[in-house]
């Protein structure tokens, strides 16, 4: 596969320094933000609306992808246990990061003794949380998006004109990378906007007596990175350092946005340039972005745990055992734009039922300060595990 960079356009040279350009809109937006916060406070719907422009272009290139991947495995040597090997693979990370949050939760008790005055709390979410949580297609659409594109990989991969149609979809998928990319320019200004609100409407007075859940979910995410991730990139031989420099940029654009999905278009080149396999690689990174969010599952863990200690709420062994079902299964919801990982929480403490959500506010002022580190761990667990998948089977897939 041809790089998707190969030319040397305004674009690519802007995205080559965006590292730089980030920065800039990160310092620049932390001093607006502080020093003019009335002005700061009308700058989250910048961010809103690129992101609501992101996800229209972002989700047909997922589309893309899985359909893509699904109707490669049909032409892929031992493609059944490919697939097997990213189930379980999925399985027990995810089992294994919800694990990792609950313990990090009972070690640290990041809920207990917060001296917090719940009357003193704004307790409105925002309108846009409201009325997404009353949406019941908002925590399926992308549960919908992916069975459509998996029966649509099927059907191609079935199918006689299967090439031609491969080739539409690769130039669909070119197609989308270069409205991106565009839309890529963007970028700082959004940052910028989105740092700038957030000093100005949370600012450190309200972090810090939150301080302890979000030192203890960056903690864990650590832990997971360079701990367990660690332990497993050395089993399999691939040096975990070097990966994560190889991907920096990438890495980079996750950690400004809150978001992993603004790296997807990206990483399959990055990825496939470091000789990882093509076929793999799209068929268990978009799953991944779907199936493998450890990120979230810390997330969810250490947040439903800090409520539990907060309002000093006495569990059993089967409601911790309940509760670990449901952030599995809400953790698979948590794939969207900034703000989706919160929406996964109230996701996940409706149908818990034994934690009150009426005091959520409390953790949405400190979410976006906690976004960044789910983010980043989302995107890197999910470029571990294709690295993994596709040295698992070399020399196996042609």
């Amino acid at each position: 596969m041809k790089p998707l960079f190969k030319q040397k356009t305004f674009t690519d040279s802007y995205l080559r320094n965006l590292t730089l350009y980030v920065f800039t809109a990160i310092i620049c937006g932390a001093l607006t933000g502080y020093y003019f916060p009335e002005i700061s406070k009308r700058l989250e719907k910048v961010s809103h609306y690129f992101f609501v422009l992101l996800e229209v272009l972002i989700v047909p290139v997922i589309f893309i992808a899985v359909t893509y991947g699904i109707s490669y495995i049909f032409s892929i040597k031992n493609a059944f246990r490919i697939v097997g090997q990213m189930v379980l693979y999925f399985l027990i990370i995810t089992s294994v990061s919800i694990v990792l949050g609950f313990s990090f939760a009972f070690l640290l008790k990041p809920g207990a003794n917060t001296g917090i005055n719940l009357a003193t709390l704004n307790k409105s979410l925002p309108e846009r949380f409201l009325i997404q949580t009353h949406n019941p297609l908002y925590l399926s659409n992308y549960v919908i998006l992916l069975l459509l594109s998996i029966s649509t990989g099927i059907f191609i991969g079935i199918s006689k004109g299967k090439d031609k149609i491969l080739h539409f979809l690769d130039e669909g998928k070119n197609f989308f990378f270069k409205l991106i990319k565009y839309v890529y320019i963007f970028l700082p200004i959004v940052i910028f906007c989105n740092i700038a609100y957030a000093i100005s409407v949370y600012g450190i007075n309200t972090l810090l007596p939150l301080s302890k859940i979000v030192a203890t979910v960056y903690l864990a995410c650590l832990f997971f990175i360079f701990g367990i991730l660690g332990v497993v990139t050395a089993y399999f031989k691939i040096n975990l350092w070097d990966l994560l420099i190889s991907i920096k940029e990438e890495i980079i654009l996750v950690v400004a946005t809150s978001s992993s999905k603004t790296a997807f278009p990206m990483i399959f080149d990055k990825m496939e340039s470091q000789g990882y396999d093509r076929k793999i690689l799209r068929f268990v990174i978009p799953l991944g972005y779907n199936f493998n969010l450890a990120g979230a599952c810390i997330y969810l863990s250490i947040s439903s745990i800090f409520l539990v200690q907060f309002y000093n709420i006495s569990l059993n062994i089967q409601d911790y055992f309940s509760l670990f079902i449901i952030i599995s299964i809400a953790s698979k919801t948590a794939s969207g734009v900034p703000g989706s990982g919160f929406l996964a929480l109230i996701f996940t403490l409706s149908r818990f039922g034994k934690i009150p959500v009426t005091d959520l506010a409390l953790l949405y002022s400190v979410d976006r300060f906690m976004n960044e580190a789910r983010s980043l761990t989302n995107f890197i667990g999910i470029t571990i595990s294709a690295a993994i998948i596709s040295k698992l089977n070399q020399n196996t897939t042609l």
